[in-house]
């Protein structure tokens, strides 16, 4: 008998009444299987006024589990611009996919749900706060504070607080500094321990280690080395100290010796950005777009790294951030085409720069070659003169294998400057060193952090004061 008394289950509830969206937010919260029929469901019956309940519960859930999220589903159930905000809330928080994410995001911020638009604009502001686009993130806040739900309005003062500390700051010029960046490099160095020490054999093999192992390389530690023992034999120095500042004095003398920046005298300026895949390359063009365009720069992107889909896409978005308009061709399309249209469009617009992307398939170097060749002369061309600036990208966290690209790109084409980006997030700093020293190159611009500003030109002097304090 007490068979005819069983509490009927979520599921048997729903079956008999499905229009209970609160009901169907819990049988997503109870059941992980059911997780995506529940939140589809319960924004799909409650007309979308339950978006947030069920994105907050999403951000719950990854935060200690994976989640697998059906997005067919959720687009079949409650629209294409629900699909990609729950999409971008998995990319940022359990993927770590950021430019996925903020893709997602802009998609999700054109729904007229109000809350809907919320989050997105919420999620979008975060982001190009992270990255330093005050203004933008500013903008949107402004156009979603009206209808801000009660649970996320402290978090958006908190938003607005950190968007007004960093415009002071940046009124103020306060911004990070080499020796913030440099932090990982200098631990690795540790030069303090060798202060007070005497100089001797001993000595000397321990620096050599150090330097090596900050990846400053073989050959230029060695030659660093050879110095500091025939100054020591000369002067007959017996403090560490003078060694460790006679050092200081050389690695200057070597970056100074090598010493370049961009200098933007002439228009149209061609830039020509080099680089393999996942150094940041396009996240460099991005954020020196944005530092010209900021100086009052009309600026131009030529997205002619056509073999990848996702290449033109992260250039579109650095384009809408930075202000610079893009030419782009079809995927597949030829790169010099592109080029060519985009040397067209700048000489008829009368832009000031004009910065090209480019393939980085260094494993097709016959090929690759034969491309920027191409590029190249499609530019001077119509452009004599030009390009003005080739910048080659390199990943700093690579270490010596950054010496290596380097050279493969230097049989390519010839190259007048060096971006190094993430010097923030290694210990292998070091590696500044040994592009001065072994190739000759000026670096012009290093990357010390995820923020606009953090793209920053490179200061030889600057750079060393950094390593040792």
């Amino acid at each position: 008998m007490l068979g005819f008394f069983r509490k009927k289950s979520i599921e048997d509830e729903l079956k008999e009444n499905p229009n209970q969206p609160q009901l169907w937010l819990k049988l997503a919260d109870k059941n992980i299987k059911k997780f995506t029929e529940g939140i589809a469901n319960a924004i799909h019956y409650s007309n979308g006024e339950l978006v947030v309940e069920a994105a907050t519960l999403l951000k719950e859930k990854i935060s200690y589990r994976d989640v697998d999220i059906d997005t067919n589903l959720i687009e079949e159930k409650a629209g294409k611009y629900t699909a990609a905000l729950i999409s971008g809330i998995l990319e940022k928080y359990e993927n770590k996919n950021l430019s996925k994410a903020r893709n997602l995001f802009e998609t999700a911020y054109q729904s007229e749900n109000k809350q809907e638009k919320f989050l997105a604009g919420f999620e979008l502001s975060k982001l190009l706060i992270e990255e330093g686009f005050y203004d933008q993130a500013k903008k949107i806040i402004s156009e979603i504070e009206p209808f801000t739900p009660e649970s996320y309005k402290d978090e958006l003062n908190e938003l607005k607080k950190e968007i007004e500390k960093a415009t002071e700051e940046k009124k103020g010029g306060i911004f990070k500094s080499f020796k913030e960046g440099l932090k990982k490099t200098r631990e690795a160095l540790n030069f303090s321990v060798f202060k007070g020490r005497e100089v001797n054999e001993e000595f000397f093999e321990e620096l050599e280690e150090k330097l090596i192992l900050a990846d400053i390389g073989v050959k230029t530690t060695l030659e660093l080395i050879e110095e500091l023992k025939r100054e020591a034999k000369k002067k007959k120095i017996k403090e560490s100290d003078k060694i460790l500042e006679l050092l200081k004095s050389r690695l200057k003398s070597i970056l100074l010796k090598h010493k370049g920046e961009l200098k933007i005298d002439h228009k149209p300026f061609v830039i020509l950005v080099l680089g393999v895949n996942g150094v940041g390359k396009t996240t460099t063009i991005g954020k020196l777009a944005k530092q010209l365009k900021d100086e009052g720069k009309s600026v131009v992107l030529a997205a002619a790294d056509t073999f990848r889909a996702a290449a033109i896409e992260q250039l579109e978005v650095w384009a809408q951030r930075s202000g610079a308009r893009i030419i782009k061709g079809n995927e597949g399309a030829d790169p010099a085409s592109v080029v060519f249209d985009a040397v067209q469009s700048v000489k008829a617009k009368g832009d000031d720069v004009l910065i090209i992307d480019t393939a980085g398939r260094l494993h097709n170097k016959d090929r690759l070659m034969k491309e920027i060749q191409k590029i190249k002369k499609v530019v001077s061309k119509e452009l004599p003169g030009e390009p003005s600036e080739i910048l080659l990208v390199l990943d700093a966290n690579t270490g010596q294998n950054a010496i290596s690209q380097a050279k493969a790109f230097k049989e390519i084409t010839d190259v007048t400057g060096i971006a190094l980006t993430k010097l923030d997030g290694t210990a292998k700093g070091g590696i500044v060193i040994a592009i001065s020293n072994e190739l000759k190159i000026p670096i012009k611009y290093v990357g010390i952090g995820e923020k606009i500003e953090d793209l920053r030109k490179f200061n030889p002097e600057e750079f060393v004061e950094g390593l040792f304090s």
